[in-house]
């Protein structure tokens, strides 16, 4: 089970922690599917209308609100309010490395197991549409390309261009850590 494969992983290493009392907080989850047809990722686009990161493809999560209890609450509750995720169905399996995102916020992800299956409801205030993309493409080599640029924060750009979609931003660097540190995924600037 992929699952029990990738919570050691995740709980035999310390996550980093950006510092700065400029970045605003926000968390998100990257709810897994363990499926007959392989593991999938759960990604969102989010809705035209919304201030920040409009229309752009995003794991289901937001800003820490005050009345959070931490980030893994703040994940949770945004996952449940963009897509339905009831929090009592995930299995969470740990945590990843934060990342900046535009804006100024720092992102800290959040992985979990959801069931293979969901009927998920989408908010349409905040997302426009929900979908899944299969692991084993994502390990495709062709399926990314690395920018010969940086970043505004000096950061690795990247994009993964799977079943239409194109994944960028702190969503692509989320991936990217998740694939190094699960399947020893390395990226090659073409």
């Amino acid at each position: 089970m992929v699952a029990d494969k990738i919570a050691t992983v995740l709980q035999s290493r310390s996550p980093r922690n950006l510092t700065g009392d400029h970045y605003k907080l926000a968390a998100v989850l990257m709810p897994i599917q363990e499926r007959d047809d392989g593991d999938h990722l759960v990604l969102t686009k989010r809705a035209e209308l919304l201030n920040h990161h409009r229309g752009q493809v995003a794991f289901p999560g937001g800003r820490v609100d005050a009345e959070d209890r931490g980030e893994l609450e703040a994940a949770l509750r945004e996952s449940h309010e963009e897509i339905g995720i009831d929090p009592s169905h995930v299995r969470v399996l740990g945590r990843l490395d934060q990342v900046t995102a535009a804006y100024d916020f720092v992102v800290t992800p959040f992985v979990g197991v959801i069931p293979p299956f969901y009927e998920f409801r989408l908010n349409p205030a905040e997302t426009a549409a929900v979908f899944s993309v299969p692991i084993a493409s994502l390990l495709e080599p062709k399926c990314v390309v690395m920018a010969d640029h940086l970043s505004s924060h000096g950061e690795p750009v990247y994009h993964f261009y799977c079943n239409g979609w194109d994944i960028w931003g702190a969503t692509a660097r989320i991936i990217v850590q998740f694939l190094d540190l699960v399947y020893g995924y390395q990226i090659r600037k073409i």
